[in-house]
């Protein structure tokens, strides 16, 4: 009931309150960089790598390699069947959140730096 609650006040929100909209987008305009937001800086900045050139490398970069990481996210609890909730005691599973975080950190900072010679 609180949900449901919630929902029709959003909504009424929602359509009852303006809020403005950007320029029109503007085709002939050639001097606009699209740049994702924050969140997605570190799988722009991989497609930037060399190794991820062509229409079968920016397939690989954008679709392939995540969704593969998203289906290993998905089958982690089939395939780490250990009892042990301390993470310490899991080098394995430490290891890997501590190279998945790193990478991204270290991916996301190369764009926000390249950022400003795109602009």
């Amino acid at each position: 009931v609180v949900m449901l609650g919630l929902f029709l006040i959003l909504a009424v929100l929602a359509g009852t309150i303006e809020f403005p909209l950007a320029d029109r987008a503007d085709p002939a305009d050639h001097t606009f960089t699209p740049v994702p937001e924050w969140y997605f800086l570190f799988l722009f900045q991989l497609l930037r790598l060399k190794v991820f050139a062509g229409e079968f490398g920016q397939f690989l970069g954008a679709i392939a390699l995540p969704g593969a990481f998203m289906a290993l996210l998905a089958a982690l609890p089939f395939i780490d069947r250990s009892p042990e909730r301390n993470i310490f005691k899991r080098p394995i599973a430490l290891i890997g959140w501590i190279v998945v975080m790193a990478s991204i950190l270290i991916f996301t900072v190369a764009a926000i730096i390249n950022r400003e010679f795109l602009e």
